[in-house]
């Protein structure tokens, strides 16, 4: 969906290009960090919590990108990984 005029999304352009790429970059991981920390309180929210929460925000941010079967590799190296970590 985009609901901005063409006139304000040029606007915008300009007012971003006036950003050393150094800034641009920290917004960018800055809107990342947000929109990581909004998934989070999502998924605590209906109550996940340790390795099921990791595996959740990982297919919520990167599940698209992976076939299921790529998806499902992932989420056990993850309950692997915690489960090792719980052992030491």
């Amino acid at each position: 969906m985009n609901d901005t005029s063409p006139e304000m999304a040029a606007k915008l352009h300009q007012l971003f290009m006036q950003r050393s790429g150094y800034e641009r970059m920290q917004m960018g991981f800055e809107m990342f960090s947000f929109a990581r920390s909004i998934v989070t309180s999502s998924l605590e929210a209906q109550g996940y919590r340790g390795t099921e929460l990791r595996q959740q925000i990982f297919l919520r941010t990167y599940g698209s990108d992976f076939t299921p079967e790529q998806c499902e590799k992932i989420c056990q190296a993850l309950a692997a990984r915690d489960l090792d970590i719980k052992q030491t």
